[in-house]
């Protein structure tokens, strides 16, 4: 396999994810570690003719550099101390390098040695970006299955352009509504206490249960977008939209085009992200059961205020 790029463009993969592509590559070094030493016990004592190597001068090396948002980076070499960092420090990453690499002189089937050979596994990973450049050799396999899992944890990870992201108002004002319908309907019945507008509802009854629906929909829309509007901006990419000539001031929307061109990778500052998700998606489901309840409670709020209307 000659040398290929490979991007995660509107992906979103989660720090178990990294960690298992990296448990696969120190694990899979570990295995051919174990072999070429092996073969190397094998074959000391025979002549070189009766020797038989599939990993003769075996090099290999898994490392990582990572650079953290103050700007300093730290290299590892040995798998332990990375993951240990990795696993408590995650928040605090910019960008992660891994190298992975080996090199080898391989024994044929019919007798023939190969030149010295060698595979790369490199990968890129900044919060916006899982790079992956592989430049394996054509007539090996060896880091194959490696790379075949990675590719299969990217095309298998979940889209950031989701049901999230994608119903985005809808699911702020699913969110709202419960509390909004009944402060709407407790709103509209308060003023059934004034005259005049007690003896308005008399003569137009339909008027009250129409404000109260108005009103609890307003406060939805207001209590929803209160209560995502800081989780949405930690999801949604923003660019310029312009600017107002009646508030003064720049303005700005979402940018959902740079969001499907990058992935969503769980370090940095975006290492709360999957979180967030969860929360909104939480959120919406509670809200979903919580709405028949509230819109029972305003149907009976509207009857006891109709009631008032017509019987005082």
């Amino acid at each position: 396999m000659s040398e290929s790029i490979v991007n995660s463009n509107n992906k979103i993969i989660s720090r178990e994810a990294l960690i298992e592509i990296f448990e696969a590559m120190h694990k899979e070094l570990e295995e051919f570690k174990r072999i070429a030493a092996e073969e190397e016990k094998q074959n000391e004592p025979l002549k070189y003719e009766y020797q038989k190597w599939t990993l003769h001068y075996f090099s290999g090396n898994l490392s990582f550099t990572i650079y953290y948002t103050d700007n300093h980076n730290v290299s590892y070499d040995d798998y332990h101390k990375f993951i240990t960092i990795f696993k408590s420090q995650s928040y605090l990453i910019d960008h992660i390098y891994v190298q992975y690499y080996m090199s080898y002189r391989k024994q044929y089937e019919d007798g023939t040695r190969d030149e010295h050979s060698s595979n790369r596994l490199s990968l890129s990973i900044t919060e916006d970006k899982l790079e992956v450049t592989a430049d394996l050799s054509s007539k090996d396999h060896y880091l194959e299955d490696t790379y075949n899992m990675i590719l299969q944890t990217i095309s298998s990870a979940p889209p950031k352009y989701d049901h999230i992201i994608k119903a985005k108002e809808f699911i702020s004002f699913k969110i709202g509504l419960p509390l909004g319908l009944i402060i709407g309907a407790i709103l509209i019945a308060v003023t059934v206490f004034v005259p005049q507008m007690r003896d308005f509802y008399h003569k137009m009854p339909y008027l009250l249960p129409a404000l109260q629906l108005l009103i609890g929909v307003v406060t939805s829309i207001f209590i929803g977008s209160m209560r995502t509007s800081a989780d949405y901006a930690k999801l949604i990419p923003k660019k310029y939209g312009g600017y107002d000539t009646n508030t003064k001031s720049s303005y700005y929307n979402d940018d959902l085009k740079k969001l499907t061109e990058t992935s969503e990778v769980m370090i940095g500052s975006k290492s709360n992200n999957l979180t967030i998700r969860n929360g909104i998606a939480a959120n919406e489901k509670s809200a979903t059961k919580r709405i028949p309840i509230s819109l029972g409670i305003t149907i009976a709020i509207c009857l006891i205020s109709l009631l008032i209307v017509f019987l005082v």
